[in-house]
């Protein structure tokens, strides 16, 4: 039986035949200038591009299956990828799943309206979390290319990592890293010093085409390199980014310092480091190999050693995600409450963004426009990203939900749909959480009929129904 996972790029599937995939493939026509597009490249059936190969979807054998009968693949607990080379490049929160689950559940929770933390509000456990501030699926090469899913617990200071794409609310980690159990859950592994184990108030993590995993160690101003996926709990990081060691923290604005990453990122043989901080985005060219690397360019600031906010079209503040569609490259630019896009990946410094969701022009930067209430085309503090075929899912965090919208963008667009509110007009937090609702979202991924969302104010990892 075959399991797909999808990127988030341009390629339909529509239909299985005979044991085979039969797949659409789109390739790319330009369209006419309009308002904060130029000219952006948009899918058609008629050319095939090198971003649409660079994305193919990923086919993945499911051992011992036995046809269900309705199209979808059966448990992923076998899961491998043919070809791994394509799956981490893109961002977001990594690859768009194709599960068997058939109902909504929550994971770290006993049940849909609970939201204490450690699930009962006790000491560190396996199946609890306090405050979930990313997740992430992603292919592991280094482990027979098996899907993985990986939570960042923030403030118990640990990456939980699932061998397998939980199917249910029963699934429990089976690594962690950060801490030498899963009882553990003090900054810095307990220990007071900074060291290649530890790490204080962990933000995010992803993996490389190449296997190497990245986690952002938002308070230690440095992100921590592993080799490989670790498979022992309470591995330590081969090397490091943003400090010359292991055992300093500085905070600094240059070209190998860092202040406050959020996250990193390999995308086009390139690794993207993202810095609340120093409102920018670090390029390394190509992806760093060892301690203290020296970054190749910047986005979102004029050079390498400014590191101050702007409300401009080249300008950030407190970015937090980045995505890959196809061509076009979108920057989560939480403080500035809108979404940047680029036509291009940017490749120099003083690139400049090309459409803006969440704002009118590039220069007008309130939460929600400066009204009050939210409305179909206004953003709240975005820090995630998502995307699937045709649409994009950005998590507007302090509105408490998420909004979709129809790619390709323009600016000032409205969403399409939402989840999490009854309309657009409304940023309840709901307490206490129902299904469907979420707290301060961060983090998305899609499945083929769910969305699985980090529900950070709730201490949970809630997988729910597509809108």
């Amino acid at each position: 039986m075959l399991l797909l996972v999808e990127q988030n790029t341009p390629l339909g599937v529509i239909g299985m035949k005979g044991g085979y995939m039969v797949s659409q493939s789109m390739g790319w026509r330009k369209r006419s200038p309009s308002s904060g597009s130029k000219g952006r490249n948009i899918m058609t059936n008629s050319s095939f591009s090198k971003q649409s190969l660079a994305g193919l979807a990923i086919l993945i054998l499911v051992a011992g299956c036995a046809p269900d009968g309705g199209g979808g693949p059966g448990p992923a607990a076998n899961a491998i990828a043919a070809n791994p080379a394509a799956a981490n490049d893109f961002g977001g929160s990594g690859v768009v799943l194709n599960t068997s689950i058939t109902a909504p559940f929550v994971l770290f929770q006993n049940d849909s309206v609970s939201r204490l933390v450690n699930r009962d509000g006790g000491v560190v456990k396996p199946d609890g979390v306090n405050n979930i501030y990313s997740l992430g699926a992603y292919v592991d090469p280094n482990d027979s290319n098996r899907v993985k899913l990986f939570v960042n617990d923030r403030l118990n200071h640990r990456v939980l990592i699932f061998n397998t794409i939980p199917q249910d609310a029963t699934a429990l980690p089976d690594v962690v890293l950060g801490q030498a159990d899963f009882l553990s859950g003090t900054a810095n592994a307990g220990v007071g010093a900074t060291s290649a184990v530890g790490f204080h108030e962990n933000v995010h993590m992803s993996v490389c085409s190449n296997g190497k995993m990245f986690v952002s160690d938002r308070n230690n101003n440095r992100v921590l390199v592993y080799n490989r996926v670790p498979t022992v709990n309470g591995t330590a990081a081969d090397f490091v980014i943003g400090q010359p060691d292991f055992v300093t923290n500085t905070p600094a604005t240059t070209a190998t310092g860092l202040n406050h990453p959020y996250a990193a990122y390999c995308m086009a043989d390139k690794l993207f480091v993202i810095e609340q901080r120093n409102h920018r985005i670090l390029v390394f060219d190509p992806i760093p190999t060892a301690t203290n690397p020296t970054a190749s360019y910047v986005i979102g600031q004029p050079d390498m050693v400014t590191g101050t906010s702007g409300c401009t079209a080249g300008k950030l503040n407190s970015p937090y995600e980045i995505l890959r569609h196809g061509d076009t490259f979108f920057i989560a630019d939480g403080g500035n409450q809108r979404v940047l896009e680029f036509d291009t990946i940017p490749t120099t410094t003083g690139a400049t963004a090309t459409a803006v969701l969440g704002q009118t022009t590039f220069t007008s930067c309130l939460q929600n426009k400066g009204n009050a209430l939210p409305s179909d085309s206004s953003l709240a503090f975005p820090n995630a990203l998502a995307a699937k075929g045709n649409l994009l899912a950005v998590s507007d965090h302090t509105n408490n939900r998420t909004m979709f919208f129809d790619i390709p963008v323009i600016t000032n667009q409205s969403a399409s749909k939402q989840l999490g509110q009854p309309d657009f007009i409304t940023a309840t937090n709901v307490t206490p959480p129902a299904d469907n609702s979420v707290t301060t979202t961060k983090g998305l991924i899609f499945d083929q009929q769910y969305i699985w969302i980090g529900d950070g104010g709730n201490h949970r990892l809630a997988v729910i129904p597509l809108p």
